[in-house]
C-alpha cells in the first residue's frame, strides 16, 4: 500500500520542505488524506491549507487540535479514527463486491 506512488509522494514533500513552490507540486489523482497538527512547527499549518488546494477535490484535509508534527505518537486513537472512517467510507459498494478488492469488516 505505502509503496504506490512514491516518486509523486517524495516529490511533494522535497518541494513543500524546500522552496514551497505549489506550481511545482506534482498532481495526485487518487483519493488523498492529509493529516496535519493544528500546531505542528515543521511544517506550519498554512502549507496544508495550500496542499488541499493544489491537489483539490480528490483530497481531504482533517486538521487534528492540540497536536504538532507528530500525531501518529501525540494522537494515536485520533489518527486511527481518522484514517479508518477515510478508508471505510472510500468504500463504494461496488467496491466492496469486487473480487479483488479490499474487503473490510
Amino acid at each position: 500500500m505505502c509503496t504506490e506512488y512514491r516518486q509523486e509522494k517524495k516529490e511533494l514533500i522535497e518541494t513543500l520542505y524546500k522552496d514551497r513552490k505549489l506550481s511545482n507540486l506534482p498532481k495526485i489523482t487518487q483519493p488523498t488524506l492529509i493529516i496535519w497538527g493544528e500546531q505542528d512547527q515543521v511544517f506550519p499549518l498554512e502549507l496544508a491549507h495550500r496542499l488541499k488546494r493544489h491537489l483539490g477535490e480528490n483530497a481531504q484535509l482533517v486538521v487534528v487540535k492540540n497536536a504538532g508534527h507528530a500525531i501518529n505518537m501525540e494522537k494515536p486513537k485520533k489518527q486511527y479514527k481518522i484514517l479508518k472512517s477515510f478508508l471505510i467510507d472510500s468504500v463504494t459498494p461496488s467496491q466492496e463486491n469486487h473480487s479483488n478488492g479490499p474487503k473490510l469488516d
